[in-house]
């Protein structure tokens, strides 16, 4: 862990004015909000006042100010689409490379894309180190977005590791993300037996996840409190038992820019049983939670939870 910080009253001032500064500029860019100088430079400098490692009674002073409560939320929202729109951009200028069959170079230079490799690290590791013996077959991941890197990055992982080839499935409730994404992992390599994807709400009831032994839980899935635990108990209760959820969430500052996963909250009554949690000090932003689905919540996988996995393999 990286050494926290004691900050002094007046640099506590600082933090809380540059992150109301950065919000209240941002604000004013949308409903744009796309890659351009001044946006990247914003979520540039927000990015790097929320990743740093305060001591905790600093990091309260911070989050509790009445400045700052106001505009968490509104700033996750600003957060999340101006994600989107980063993803848009680069997925479509890959697109444009794919008749050079550059594809995969473009992909390479997105801003973050080291930073998925290592989470995506990160989470293997911690998901191997709670089911260890077993092998992966078929992984969800819910709110995959224009640019399914983390889909990508786990594929590429699991290769480099000497793994059997998984299954994932990707969902997003966005038909426009879904047409790009799945356009994107075609031009690949990816098929659809080791890569598909579905256009839905994760809340939905005809969404079925009884097949898979993993599902992830996009960060930006559920952007409040109460929204992140209605989501999760309608996922945990349509997955199998034994499963994990692998929920990225966030720590400290950096819940400003994702929404936080409260153990003791966000998973009471949902019939999950946390197992592991990890929470990064370095360049990597998002913390993950580790859940098993517990036997007597869950439902039994349908006859279609089966025909669907059938079919996509």
């Amino acid at each position: 862990m990286a050494p926290s910080v004691v900050p002094s009253d007046s640099w506590v001032e600082c933090l809380i004015a540059d992150i109301v500064s950065c919000y209240t500029c941002l604000d004013s860019q949308r409903p744009g909000l796309a890659p351009s100088p001044e946006v990247n430079r914003l979520f540039s400098k927000l990015v790097r006042v929320c990743s740093q490692t305060l001591d905790e009674a600093a990091t309260a002073a911070i989050l509790e100010d009445p400045r700052i409560v106001c505009i968490t939320n509104p700033l996750r929202q600003i957060c999340s689409e101006a994600e989107y729109k980063l993803e848009e951009h680069w997925v479509d200028d890959a697109l444009r490379q794919e008749k050079n069959g550059q594809v995969n170079e473009t992909l390479r230079d997105f801003t973050y894309y080291e930073n998925y490799v290592d989470l995506v690290r990160m989470e293997l590791s911690a998901i191997h180190s709670v089911t260890p013996g077993e092998s992966l077959e078929s992984i969800a991941v819910l709110g995959s977005g224009p640019l399914p890197l983390t889909s990508i990055c786990i594929s590429q992982s699991l290769e480099n590791r000497g793994c059997r080839p998984v299954w994932i499935h990707n969902v997003d409730r966005d038909p426009v993300a879904i047409t790009k994404s799945l356009r994107l992992c075609r031009a690949l390599g990816h098929t659809e037996k080791s890569m598909s994807f579905h256009c839905a709400d994760v809340l939905s009831e005809t969404l079925s996840l009884g097949q898979f032994d993993v599902v992830y839980l996009a960060a930006l899935v559920g952007t409040c409190h109460g929204h992140k635990h209605e989501v999760i108990a309608s996922v945990a209760k349509r997955m199998r038992p034994g499963a994990l959820l692998v929920a990225r969430s966030a720590h400290s500052l950096r819940g400003l820019l994702y929404p936080v996963v409260k153990v003791s909250e966000d998973l009471c009554g949902t019939g999950l049983t946390p197992v592991l949690a990890v929470h990064p000090y370095n360049h990597i932003i998002n913390s993950v939670i580790i859940c098993r689905v517990q036997s007597r919540f869950a439902e039994k996988s349908s006859v279609g939870s089966r025909r669907l996995a059938s079919t996509a393999r």
